[in-house]
């Protein structure tokens, strides 16, 4: 079935149109050329099914070398064993360890926002958190946290993840050579120790894969992407969370008497607003889905943000729940072997970025007149601003 639901765009009536299409047509194949899984159970399977869908957001024809595939590019076995590397460094305790850390740097931002009574969240607060966030996480100095974020948007924002290109040149190093000077002098200071560390990029350096330890291309690679990752996707849940805490007084009041509700508060933001609305894959097979016949070159969107609306799976869908039996049921993170490596780092800076502002401020409002922005990445959910005042606790 063909529709005129195009997952790349968005507007004030798709959410009706997902819904229309998970009652309708769980597969359809959009306006713009891509097919479109809409349903719960059709997202989850697919996301399981690694024989027939490849992760790509590269358009048709481009052909990216194996040194410079990100890790949700890397086929399998491959992506398996490469993975591991990423999650023994990403690992739940070790990333608790920072909690202090990230908590300090909360508040160190906090003081400046209530110093001036208010301003822009966004810029003051969301950007930036996640950033020195991901640094401490991946072993690089939090203090060049503007100039990752900054890096990080022009790769996102720019036409490299599609078309493995820019207007400045090829590849990552021609597209976006400072991301990469900068990446490669961490890797080269790495190289220079007797002992890489334990943290991933010492990790990524010292561990074997099929018998080899990984290139230092393959390991910028993979850095540069959880640079990317870990700031954008965070930085729009972060967003999404505080833009509805700031806008609901009656949800702000309970999470601040009641601090144990604020997991389920991140679960439920990423459920309803979903910082990744779509997944892009490569059909590797022929495949029918639901009377649909799936070829093999054919692009394949998974719904992700109609599948955490679906009125099979989750009663009352499109309300802001605290109360849900399975909290993290949601597939805002993906799910089977690609789920995403910093779900753990992502919902712990959530958490604690939301616990300090809870903390410090009494009364938050939300300008006059302001209203929700989007992203301009079209795979994304999250807010460009959010001025607020501040009343100090």
């Amino acid at each position: 079935m063909s529709t005129t639901v195009d997952p790349l765009s968005y507007d004030d009536g798709f959410r009706e149109r997902q819904a229309a299409l998970r009652a309708q047509c769980p597969v359809s194949r959009t306006a713009s050329g891509p097919w479109y899984l809409a349903t719960y159970e059709r997202v989850d399977a697919a996301t399981r099914d690694l024989d027939t869908f490849l992760a790509s957001f590269r358009a048709a024809g481009v052909v990216v070398p194996a040194e410079e595939q990100f890790i949700n590019e890397i086929a399998p076995p491959r992506h398996g064993q490469v993975r591991k590397i990423l999650n023994a460094a990403l690992a739940t305790a070790k990333v608790m360890q920072l909690e202090p850390q990230i908590r300090a740097v909360c508040d160190d931002f906090l003081d400046d926002l209530l110093a001036a009574g208010g301003g822009d969240l966004v810029d003051a607060y969301i950007r930036p958190v996640p950033n020195i966030a991901i640094a401490l996480v991946l072993g690089a100095s939090p203090e060049h946290w503007d100039d990752l974020a900054r890096w990080s948007d022009e790769l996102v924002h720019g036409t490299y993840p599609t078309q493995y290109r820019n207007e400045r040149g090829e590849g990552l190093a021609g597209a976006h050579p400072e991301f990469t000077a900068f990446v490669d002098g961490l890797i080269a200071e790495r190289r220079a120790r007797e002992h890489p560390g334990d943290d991933l990029i010492g990790r990524m350096l010292s561990e074997e894969v099929e018998g080899q330890r990984l290139t230092d291309v393959e390991a910028r690679t993979q850095l540069v992407f959880l640079f990317a990752s870990g700031n954008e996707t965070t930085r729009h849940l972060m967003g999404n969370l505080l833009h509805r805490i700031a806008s609901d007084p009656q949800l702000y009041a309970a999470l601040r008497d009641d601090r144990s509700l604020i997991p389920a508060a991140v679960e439920e933001s990423l459920r309803m607003d979903s910082p990744v609305q779509h997944l892009f894959r490569d059909c590797r097979r022929e495949v029918e889905l639901d009377g649909a016949q799936l070829e093999p070159g054919d692009k394949v969107v998974f719904g992700v943000s109609s599948a955490n609306r679906d009125e099979a799976r989750f009663d009352d869908p499109e309300t802001f729940r605290l109360d849900r039996h399975n909290p993290r049921g949601h597939l805002a993170f993906g799910g089977g072997p690609h789920v995403c490596p910093g779900a753990n780092i992502a919902r712990l800076e959530t958490r604690v970025a939301v616990e300090a502002l809870l903390d410090r401020v009494a009364a938050i409002e939300v300008a006059p007149g302001h209203e929700f922005n989007k992203t301009d990445v079209f795979w994304a959910y999250g807010p460009t601003s959010l001025p607020v005042t501040l009343t100090p606790a």
